[in-house]
């Protein structure tokens, strides 16, 4: 079945030998932020929080890393909600440095920090729409590069974190902290752009499961019997050409 190259970009799943290893590997990067939530005082909201947002994903991975190879879309979500999970984490670590760490007080400096990532989410939402539509990243698939959109994007939610963190340095004389801050942006804007992009495949995934099976007629199946498959299916169109070929010999005898 012939597919587009938008389809074909949103086919693109994650092996399943490298679910398990997947899981862990996000796993360990989503503690690397929840951990600040330890630092006195640790029996906090925001250990809570991030404590319960690591739980649920550890029970999620475990049911994934169970059964990879009849999990490869649902892991496609997972990265998905991993990127929601680590943004929010990201942003939990960052009010704990605020407000317990460096003792700011006021509500602005929290409800700041969590509009500029709202923004973040509509900006990179938008951009990652538009680059569906003009083919972008079918063009950076071909030319082997993150394209000067995906860069600019990057950069400038880059650039836009690290003045919001140096004004709030100033603003509420926490200088100290703010490379700490500054670390989890890295993290946070990683995990947006994850979840937008995962997400939204997923979502894809399931309206054109139909075209996905066709074009990857193993999906779901054990390990077992997924070499069996592709031997089954290619000795199926094996026979038909050789069908073909007999019956046209006969023809041309006759």
């Amino acid at each position: 079945m012939n597919i587009t190259e938008e389809e074909r970009f949103h086919f693109r799943l994650i092996p399943a030998e490298q679910i398990r290893g997947g899981v862990v590997c996000f796993l360990f990067i989503l503690l690397i932020p929840a951990l600040v939530t330890l630092a006195s005082p640790m029996m906090s909201p925001y250990f809570y929080a991030a404590c319960a947002i690591w739980v649920l994903m550890l029970l999620w991975g475990i049911g994934i890393g169970s059964n990879p190879y009849r999990s490869e879309v649902a892991f496609v979500l997972f990265m998905g909600v991993f990127g929601l999970a680590l943004a929010f984490t990201c942003q939990i670590a960052v009010l704990k440095m605020m407000y317990d760490l460096a003792g700011l007080t006021g509500i602005g400096y929290g409800a700041s920090s969590l509009g500029v990532m709202a923004l973040l989410f509509g900006v990179f939402y938008m951009l990652h729409f538009r680059a569906l539509q003009k083919g972008a990243y079918q063009s950076m698939e071909r030319k082997g590069g993150a394209g000067k959109a995906g860069k600019a994007a990057l950069l400038c939610a880059g650039i836009g974190y690290a003045a919001y963190y140096i004004a709030v340095a100033v603003i509420g004389d926490i200088g100290s902290f703010v490379m700490g801050m500054a670390a989890f942006t890295v993290l946070l804007v990683l995990g947006i752009y994850m979840a937008v992009v995962f997400i939204h495949r997923y979502l894809f995934i399931r309206q054109h499961m139909d075209k996905l099976k066709a074009h990857y007629p193993v999906l779901g199946l054990p390990k077992e019997q997924r070499t069996a498959a592709h031997l089954t299916r290619m000795n199926g169109g094996t026979g038909q050409q050789q069908a073909q070929r007999t019956r046209k010999k006969r023809r041309g005898s006759r």
